[in-house]
């Protein structure tokens, strides 16, 4: 049962590499589909965010990680020396570790980011409907969903959740010194522009205004905060009069580019900065915007001084939620352990034979009046029965492949209650 990771995150990939190497749903359900079609993976999830892009699983073959590496590389179209000299990886009680890290918020740019959870369960979503999550990776997906609520509701990196649109504001308030009676312009209507609306709603903004490929979207969301939905054709005239754009979209191109920006600010001449925080990956705005005159772009890798603060300031709360990742790991080896082949057949023979010696004493007092040869026929007799009660899950419990087999084990132990203290 050889579980691993493979994974470029904003540790150790740049921007730039984290950009390349995004998926979208659909392409993550492509990639999955590769990694069964090439017998790499035999389960397995994709995990992408604008900070990571991993993928989970057991491995169908003895060299998967270099198998996976050079998948990517062919799936991406990325140099495969750099994606190995970039890749974290890791096998068994590692790779459980790294995820139970990533959903307690430990592992973020942000430490203690809200929304890493919902991101998991995402992935655990698209890959169950891919047919691709099976018994230990959905063990291992449902065990970090649950490290992660239990870190937020016991130490106080849930007290005050954060995320890398909070940072950003942050990162704005700086600048402006205040951002009430700015006015902003979100682009994108998906949960991080949401999450930010509602930020900025607190802080008293004067006006937002949202923009979104599907209009209908982009208008609901404007209804939510009270602000004002304009046409995706308008964004760059939009951009031009506001204070501040924060643009957090799905797209695979820049959605605001230098050429139109430059179109937009010559035809309507502004006073003050214009600040563009793009919180995408991909990147939603061309770097060559932040050349444009009083025009200040600052995009994921900008804000890792801010996150870095962060860190320092939730810093005393690491070692509680380490410490209960460590005992989510526990957790995990311990029913993990528990679907060997061996263990599981030795469990459900001692179950047997404990039933059988029940059975046997609970009738001891008919069995006495037998003579010592008729009692040792019935000895055979049920132990015969066990044995034979015992051929077909044993025979089964070796047939498929390894995840085929790893399921019938916890069925088995499941349908016998093996985990159960015998009472």
């Amino acid at each position: 049962m050889n579980l691993l990771f493979v994974g470029w995150d904003h540790r150790a990939a740049p921007l730039d590499l984290r950009e390349r190497l995004s998926f979208t749903p659909e392409k993550a359900r492509e990639a999955l589909d590769g990694l069964f079609a090439e017998h790499i993976l035999s389960e397995g999830a994709i995990v992408s965010t604008c900070n990571r892009a991993e993928v989970y699983g057991i491995a169908a073959r003895e060299d998967s990680l270099d198998a996976l590496a050079g998948f990517f590389s062919r799936f991406h179209s990325v140099d495969d020396a750099v994606l190995r000299q970039t890749a974290l990886s890791g096998r068994g009680d590692a790779t459980a570790r790294h995820l139970f890290r990533v959903a307690a918020g430990l592992d973020s740019m942000v430490v203690g980011e809200s929304q890493i959870l919902g991101q998991i369960r995402e992935a655990h979503r698209l890959a169950t409907a891919a047919g691709t999550i099976r018994t230990v990776t959905n063990r291992l997906f449902m065990s970090a969903l649950e490290c992660g609520k239990r870190v937020r509701a016991e130490t106080a990196l849930g007290q005050k959740p954060t995320s890398v649109a909070g940072l950003a504001l942050g990162l704005a308030a700086r600048i402006f010194e205040a951002l009430k009676g700015r006015k902003i312009l979100l682009i994108g209507a998906g949960e991080t522009a949401e999450l930010t609306a509602r930020l900025l709603a607190e802080d008293g903004v004067s006006e937002i205004l949202v923009t979104n490929r599907t209009h209908e979207k982009g208008e609901a969301l404007a209804a939510a905060i009270r602000g004002r939905a304009v046409r995706w054709d308008d964004r760059a005239r939009a951009a031009a009069g506001v204070d501040l754009v924060l643009s957090a979209t799905n797209a695979t191109e820049p959605v605001l580019t230098a050429g139109a920006m430059r179109t937009a600010l010559h035809a309507a001449p502004r006073r003050g900065p214009l600040l563009v925080l793009d919180l995408a990956v991909p990147r939603d705005v061309e770097v060559e915007v932040g050349e444009l005159s009083d025009v200040y772009r600052y995009d994921l890798d900008a804000l890792q001084e801010l996150a870095a603060e962060n860190a320092r300031a939730r810093a005393g709360e690491v070692p509680r939620a380490e410490a209960i990742v460590e005992e989510c790991v526990l957790k995990f080896q311990e029913w993990r352990s528990g679907l060997l082949q061996g263990d599981v057949v030795r469990g459900l023979r001692e179950k047997l034979e404990s039933i059988r010696r029940v059975e046997l004493e609970k009738h001891s007092g008919k069995l006495a009046t037998l003579s010592a040869p008729d009692r040792a026929a019935v000895e055979r007799l049920t132990e015969t029965l066990v044995a034979h009660i015992l051929h077909d899950p044993m025979v089964g419990l070796k047939e498929g492949d390894g995840s085929e087999r790893l399921e019938r084990a916890a069925a088995v132990r499941a349908l016998f209650r093996l985990d159960e203290n015998p009472k």
